[in-house]
C-alpha cells in the first residue's frame, strides 16, 4: 500500500519537473537559511563557552571571605561546609586555609613562590584539576607531600645575580624546603617538602601549593604562636563544586541566597547560554520566514495541480476512490515535495559548512579570544539533532502547506470533476 502510494505520487510529481524542481528550491533555500543560522550559534555559543574554561572550572563556585557582601554575611567556617553541603546538585565543598605570614620556598639559592593552601586529602580529587606529572594526593600520614601549581616551578629566582631573571625548577628532581618565618621576628623554621604532583598550568590553581589541612593549621600555630581551634576556624575560600555544569548557575543562586557571596564560571555560562539561546530564536525565525514563503510555493503548487488534475480526480472518485484516499495521495505529494526540499536544503548546508570552517580554519578567525579552528566544533556546527529537525520541519510544512489544497480535492464532487475539462 505505502509503496503504490509513494509510487503514485512520485509519477504524479515527476509529470511537472519544472514546476517541483522550482517549488523543492523554495523549500531548499529555507531549510538551508534556518539551518545555517542556527548553527552558526551554535558554533560561536561553543567558542564563547571555551574562552569561559574547562569543564571543572564551569562547575566550580568559589567564596572568598575577603570578598564578604557586609558584617552580616555569614562565616566561612565548618558550619558553612556543612550548609553548603546540604545544598541540592552540590557534589562536593572544599574548605581551603592559606598559610598566613612570610613564607618562602628554596631550591638550592635559588628563592619561588607560592600561595600555600591547607585541604582536607579526601577532597582533592574534587579540585578538577589535572597532573602534569605525579599522583594527585595527599595523606595525613606524610604531612610534608605537597601538590604544586604548574606556575610554580617558573617562579624562581636568584636573588644574588646582577639582573633578575626568573628560572624554572625541575620540583620532580631538585630538593625542595619551605622557609616559615615566625611573625614580628627574623627567625624560620624550615620544612623540607616531597612533590607529589605538578599540576598541569592554565588554571587558578597555578601559583599554589596544597599540603593536608592538618599540615597548614600545625604550621599556623607555630608561626603565629597561637592555637587555632579546628571546630571554629574560619577557611580563607571555600569551593563548591556543583554535580554537573547545567546546574552550576542554580547552586550559585541557592549560595547567594544564603547570603555568600559567590563567584564562578557557571553564573558567566548562564548568561552566555540565555544570550545565545535568544539569538537562536531570532535568527531561526529569520529563516522560518524563508520557509514560509516556501510553504506558500507548495500551496500554489499543490492548487495549479489540483486544478489540472480534476477529471483524473473524478475518475478516481467514480472507480470507487473515497474522500480520504484522494487527500492522502494529495498530501503524500506535498510531503515529498518538502522532503526533497528539506533534504536539498540540508546537503546544501554541510557543504557551506565544511567551506566556511575550512576557511576560518586557515585564516585562523578568533571569536572572544578564542580560536574557532581549535574548538573542535568549527565557526558552523551542524549538529545531528538540527539535522533531523530540519528535514522534517520541511516535511511538515509540505504537508501543512498542501492540506487546504487536497481537502479541496477531497470534497470535489464527482460530476463536476468529470464534466471538468
Amino acid at each position: 500500500m505505502l509503496y503504490e502510494l509513494a509510487n503514485l505520487s512520485i509519477h504524479n510529481l515527476l509529470r511537472a519537473r519544472s514546476r517541483l524542481m522550482m517549488t523543492a528550491g523554495g523549500v531548499m533555500i529555507g531549510t538551508a537559511a534556518v539551518v545555517l543560522l542556527i548553527a552558526l550559534t551554535i558554533g560561536l555559543q561553543t567558542a564563547a563557552e571555551s574562552s569561559i574554561g574547562n569543564s571543572a572550572s564551569i562547575t566550580q563556585i568559589t567564596l572568598a571571605s575577603s570578598f564578604r557582601r557586609d558584617s552580616t554575611s555569614p562565616t566561612l567556617d565548618m558550619d558553612a561546609v556543612e550548609e553548603l553541603a546540604a545544598i541540592p546538585n552540590v557534589a562536593a565543598v572544599i574548605p581551603e586555609l592559606s598559610l598566613s605570614g612570610f613564607v618562602e620556598i628554596r631550591a638550592g639559592d635559588l628563592r619561588g613562590s607560592a600561595q600555600i593552601y591547607g585541604i582536607y586529602p579526601g577532597t582533592v580529587p574534587y579540585l578538577g584539576v589535572t597532573a602534569a606529572s605525579g599522583s594527585l594526593s595527599l595523606d595525613n600520614n606524610d604531612p610534608y607531600a605537597a601538590i604544586v601549581g604548574g606556575s610554580v616551578a617558573s617562579s624562581f629566582v636568584d636573588r644574588s645575580a646582577e639582573t633578575f631573571q626568573s628560572t624554572t625548577v625541575d620540583l620532580a628532581t631538585t630538593s625542595i624546603d619551605v622557609r616559615l618565618y615566625t611573625q614580628g621576628s627574623s627567625n624560620y623554621r624550615k620544612v623540607p617538602l616531597t612533590i607529589n604532583a605538578i599540576l598541569n598550568t592554565g588554571t587558578s590553581q597555578d601559583s599554589a601549593l596544597y599540603l593536608p589541612m592538618q599540615t597548614v593549621i600545625q604550621l599556623s600555630e607555630k608561626m603565629t604562636g597561637n592555637s587555632i581551634d579546628t571546630s571554629t576556624m574560619t577557611f580563607n575560600r571555600i569551593i563548591v563544586v556543583a554535580s554537573s555544569r547545567e546546574t552550576a548557575a542554580e547552586v550559585t543562586d541557592a549560595i547567594t541566597a544564603l547570603g555568600y557571596n559567590a563567584t564562578g564560571a557557571g553564573s558567566s555560562l548562564s548568561e552566555l547560554n540565555s544570550f545565545f539561546g535568544t539569538l537562536r530564536v531570532i535568527l531561526g525565525a529569520v529563516g522560518g520566514v524563508a520557509m514560509l514563503i516556501a510553504a506558500f510555493g507548495v500551496a500554489n503548487t499543490m492548487t495549479m495541480a489540483i486544478l489540472e488534475r480534476t477529471h483524473e480526480i473524478g475518475l478516481m472518485k467514480a472507480i470507487g476512490a473515497t474522500d480520504r484516499a484522494i487527500m492522502t495521495v494529495f498530501l503524500t505529494e506535498a510531503g515529498m515535495v518538502g522532503l526533497l526540499g528539506g533534504a536539498t536544503g540540508l546537503a546544501i548546508s554541510y557543504g557551506l559548512q565544511t567551506i566556511a570552517n575550512q576557511v576560518m580554519s586557515n585564516s585562523s578567525f578568533t571569536f572572544l579570544s578564542v580560536d574557532i579552528s581549535q574548538t573542535g566544533s568549527g565557526l558552523i556546527a551542524i549538529p545531528n539533532e538540527l539535522a533531523l529537525f530540519a528535514v522534517l520541519l520541511a516535511t511538515c510544512i509540505g504537508i501543512a502547506a498542501g492540506t487546504y489544497p487536497a481537502l479541496r480535492a477531497a470534497r470535489m464532487t464527482t460530476v463536476l470533476a468529470l464534466k471538468a475539462d
